[in-house]
């Protein structure tokens, strides 16, 4: 059986190559290979991760400033010490009543012996070469006065209407003035500066005075 399908198979065949119309020829059978449809390979996926930015820092916040230091009340100045109201500048005297000058040496006060009564300025010059002062005080003479060891006037012991007064002490060449009222009486007029066993007044620095009235 296969012999003589294979031998009608090539009758045909030569049939068909001997003639026919051009019409009845077989159109060559199209090429129905399909190219090999080489795929590209995948483009690779760039790398997207996108780089993530570090977030911005925070800025710090501001530091607050330190509160203004409030400043210290101002000090109230203390007031001004008050002058003894009878103490004036030399030469200047305060009121219209009797001046009078007197020279503290060493070891005496040489002043008049009489003194009017009344408002009486006294200016006090230191003529010597030690600090000295001048106190007035009531008495009939230094020797009636109570007084220390070392010859000082003992002024804690004198009655308060008797101590009149003093005039600071003075260095060698200043001048100190200061007005005092004075009643009739007869007063003394001494340095009571006194360093340990020594005393100005004892020394005889003093004077016996009267004031008139």
């Amino acid at each position: 059986m296969r012999r003589i399908a294979a031998l009608t198979a090539l009758s045909l065949l030569a049939v068909t190559a001997c003639g026919g119309d051009d019409d009845d020829a077989l159109e060559p059978i199209a090429d129905t290979t399909v190219p090999a449809d080489t795929t590209e390979a995948p483009t690779t996926t760039e790398a997207v991760a996108e780089t993530t930015e570090a977030p911005t820092t925070t800025e710090a916040p501001a530091t607050t400033a330190a509160p203004a230091t409030t400043a210290a009340p101002a000090t109230t100045a203390a007031p001004a010490s008050t002058a003894a109201p009878d103490t004036t500048a030399a030469g200047d005297p305060p009121t219209d009543g009797p001046v009078v000058d007197v020279s503290l040496i060493e070891w005496e006060i040489v002043a008049p012996t009489e003194i009017p009564a009344g408002m009486v300025t006294f200016n006090a010059t230191n003529d010597g070469s030690f600090p000295h002062e001048l106190v007035i005080v009531r008495g009939d003479s230094y020797e009636t006065l109570p007084l220390l060891g070392n010859g000082a006037v003992d002024e804690d012991a004198i009655a308060p209407d008797d101590f009149i007064g003093r005039i600071e002490r003075s260095q060698p060449g200043e001048t100190m003035s200061a007005v005092f009222e004075l009643t009739p009486g007869n007063y003394v007029l001494l340095c009571n500066i006194a360093v340990g066993p020594n005393s100005h007044a004892a020394n005889g620095q003093v004077l016996s005075v009267t004031v008139t009235g």
